[in-house]
């Protein structure tokens, strides 16, 4: 995703990627929440409904519950989407060109992201702990919401040594796993389509490339062919 556009892939049963763009306009954004919303375990949304009945029906409506779960979310991602949480950070990480003929350079890059939502969601905790006995639950949250706004921001020294290695540390061991091919090559594409601004395909890719290659090598013949008359000249 970026201002204007987001890209999306699936891994079709044959793990053929599919990919599409969407403008963030309305439609984009509803596809955007819709995704969100059906990538949620059934048992997590369970979880939610039963956590907001249970706020509701309290007389002080802790809300603050709502946003303990949502970033505990964050931490119980399924295996799949731990995999294609990795696969993104790697093609981010990858500072190459990303083509797929870079896919196992992509596989070897970090799998931490410096702007992972895990820095978030880790900002969003902490300071929520720390803020809980003096002010109170709702205080807290709405703390720490802000301080994970303005703490990459205004105190950068404190999230890249204290914060960060963190997020780091659990991006490794709890956010993400390493990803399979098709999880790589579904990123690599969704990245590249949102840099082109248009849906496209390994079959795409590679026709593109054979017809680079048999430019390249007409253009040698030629140059053959000019090197051989200037020599008969």
């Amino acid at each position: 995703m970026n201002k204007h556009h987001l890209a999306h892939a699936t891994i079709l049963k044959d793990n053929e990627v599919v990919t599409k763009i969407y403008k963030l306009d309305n439609q984009g954004m509803r596809f955007f929440i819709y995704r969100t919303l059906f990538s949620v375990p059934f048992y997590f949304l369970l979880i939610l409904i039963a956590a907001f009945v249970w706020i509701s029906r309290q007389p002080t409506f802790p809300f603050y519950w709502l946003l303990l779960l949502a970033f505990g979310y964050h931490f119980m991602f399924p295996h799949s989407l731990k995999q294609y949480h990795g696969a993104e950070h790697k093609v981010f990480s990858y500072h190459g060109k990303k083509t797929l003929d870079a896919l196992e350079r992509v596989r070897a890059s970090s799998i931490v992201n410096r702007n992972c939502s895990t820095n978030l969601a880790v900002t969003f905790y902490i300071v929520f702990l720390i803020g809980w006995w003096p002010l109170g639950g709702h205080l807290a949250a709405l703390v720490a919401l802000i301080a994970g706004w303005a703490i990459p921001r205004f105190l950068k020294p404190m999230d890249q040594k204290v914060l960060f290695p963190i997020s780091a540390f659990l991006q490794r061991r709890v956010t993400t796993t390493e990803p399979e091919t098709r999880h790589l090559k579904a990123a690599l594409l969704a990245y590249i389509s949102l840099i082109r601004n248009e849906a496209v395909t390994e079959q795409m890719l590679l026709e593109e490339k054979r017809l680079e290659q048999e430019r390249e090598q007409i253009k040698q013949r030629e140059e053959r062919i000019l090197e051989t008359e200037y020599r008969e000249i």
